[in-house]
């Protein structure tokens, strides 16, 4: 499994995540702002290669509002978690936060995934993992050939996500948060900020600055 970061992640997108194996997933979309560079820099690094599908680690716009865009390039089928997916595919600004971002989101078509589905990328296969608190409906992805975890802004490398925002729920992060302590974690690749080479350590951190320890 090859993992590229499509764009810099210096701005108000979130981290866009390219994840190639014998097929191709990219994590999150990020705002749209940027869609014409990141198509791009994802033409380029795909070298020919079609686009299978789009995963979205939660419903918020940062991570969504690019999603129209690639698919129309692409064509790619958007994934998301069950419990977000409905907020998703309604383009609902009280959740999306679209208006924060001073713009709104059309009705689009989502694929629910629930907890244990597995990505299939060849080599590679993605696990869902259900991590509610960020938002009722977001995701985790976690390969086990590599103990690499997709976290979205459920954890970050030094920090959480938000749970002020609607349907956000500290409970529910900490509980998600003890969830993956469970597990071992090497590579985090979180939805925004850097990535880190040791997700037990942020997750123990996360579940620190949570009040869950």
């Amino acid at each position: 499994m090859v993992v590229h970061q499509v764009n810099s992640g210096m701005t108000s997108d979130s981290n866009i995540y390219l994840v190639i194996g014998s097929r191709a997933a990219l994590i999150d979309a990020g705002t749209g702002n940027e869609n014409k560079r990141n198509i791009a820099k994802i033409k380029e690094l795909l070298k020919g290669r079609h686009l299978d599908l789009i995963v979205l680690t939660h419903f918020h716009y940062d991570h969504i509002g690019g999603l129209r865009g690639i698919q129309d390039e692409f064509g790619s089928e958007a994934f998301a978690g069950v419990g977000d997916a409905p907020y998703i595919a309604n383009g609902d600004p009280a959740y999306t936060l679209s208006g924060l971002f001073g713009d709104e989101l059309g009705r689009c078509e989502i694929t629910e995934l629930v907890e244990g589905d597995i990505i299939d990328l060849g080599e590679h296969r993605l696990r869902v993992i259900n991590t509610p608190g960020h938002t009722c409906g977001s995701i985790c992805l976690y390969d086990e050939a590599t103990n690499s975890l997709f976290s979205g802004d459920t954890v970050f490398a030094s920090g959480i996500g938000r749970t002020d925002f609607p349907s956000g729920s500290t409970k529910e992060l900490i509980r998600s948060l003890r969830k993956l302590s469970s597990m071992n974690i090497s590579m985090l690749y979180p939805g925004h900020m850097n990535t880190t080479s040791d997700g037990n350590r942020a997750i123990r951190n996360g579940l620190f600055m949570a009040g869950g320890m």
